[in-house]
């Protein structure tokens, strides 16, 4: 018996809910609202126009659990870009269930489950679609577990809809999730987020014979703010850029004139590392697939 068969047959037989086993069992397999635009939740028929919808709906659902709890509402402009890529939205719609996810655990005591993950290569507005909706169901469970009655309506969007629409979006939510939490992502996530960036990086170098090994790390430099990690991460995502170009491969491209050193919060470290991740664990998967 597998562990997950194991811990559906305990809440089964051991739920002490007193109209019965099956809310605890529907907690953990939510059902999941079709498209607003009636197309086909297949592999083909998830466009990013769904995805997006989906994305609003959660924001929708996430601003009125925002203003039971008193919370502040960001406010912060997110910035532009373009050419954003499928792999780069899908691990932003992974940090949103992760954030989603830690969210619900601090108000509602119950975690969810995260999609299975696919290989950078494969991505397809689908595997979006899965991510957000599994962020979306931790959502659902708070506003159900705050007493919100009046749930939000899903709008359909613009069937030219593009994924870097998409991304920002996920962006938008992933930042007011963050002011929302008790235990917000702090500078030893966005370390371990680092670290796995460095670890593919230096197996990208692996594929280059006599190529410069990685640079020791720098020294511990004290007194530096979140804004001075932010910008040279950002830096470091251009180079990234620079590579994914002659390589032709696609990449988001960020607009780095916008974000204010005043606006950056630990939050956003996290998610500009989250971003380093996705593209060199991309360009990673496709040179072993060359």
């Amino acid at each position: 018996m597998d562990r997950l068969t194991h811990t559906v047959l305990v809440i089964i037989f051991t739920s002490t809910v007193s109209i019965g086993p099956w809310p605890a069992l529907a907690a953990l397999f939510p059902s999941t609202p079709s498209p607003v635009s009636g197309r086909p939740v297949t592999m083909e028929g998830i466009t990013p126009a769904d995805v997006l919808a989906r994305v609003e709906l959660l924001r929708d659902e996430v601003e009125s659990i925002r203003f039971e709890m008193g919370k502040h509402k960001d406010i912060r402009p997110v910035g532009k870009g373009k050419n954003a890529a499928p792999h780069e939205t899908y691990f932003q719609a992974m940090t949103l269930f992760l954030k989603a996810n830690r969210l619900a655990l601090e108000l509602t005591g119950s975690t969810g489950i995260q999609p299975q993950m696919v290989s950078p290569l494969d991505v397809k507005p689908f595997h979006v679609w899965e991510m957000v909706n599994a962020a979306y169901a931790r959502i659902v469970a708070i506003r159900q577990e705050l007493g919100i009655t009046s749930p939000a309506v899903e709008q359909a969007q613009n069937p030219a809809a593009t994924t870097t629409e998409v991304g920002y979006a996920i962006l938008h939510a992933n930042r007011q999730i963050n002011l929302m939490l008790e235990r917000r992502f702090t500078p030893s996530d966005t370390y371990q987020q680092i670290t796995v960036a460095m670890g593919y990086a230096k197996r990208l170098l692996e594929q280059f014979p006599g190529a410069k090994p990685m640079a020791a790390p720098p020294s511990f430099i004290r007194g530096k703010e979140p804004a001075d990690v932010f910008f040279r991460l950002m830096e470091c995502h251009k180079t990234l850029g620079i590579l994914a170009h002659h390589s032709q491969l696609e990449m988001l491209h960020i607009d780095r004139t916008v974000a204010q050193r005043s606006d950056i919060l630990p939050s956003d470290v996290y998610d500009i590392a989250t971003l380093l991740v996705s593209d060199l664990a991309y360009i990673h998967a496709h040179l072993k697939d060359v």
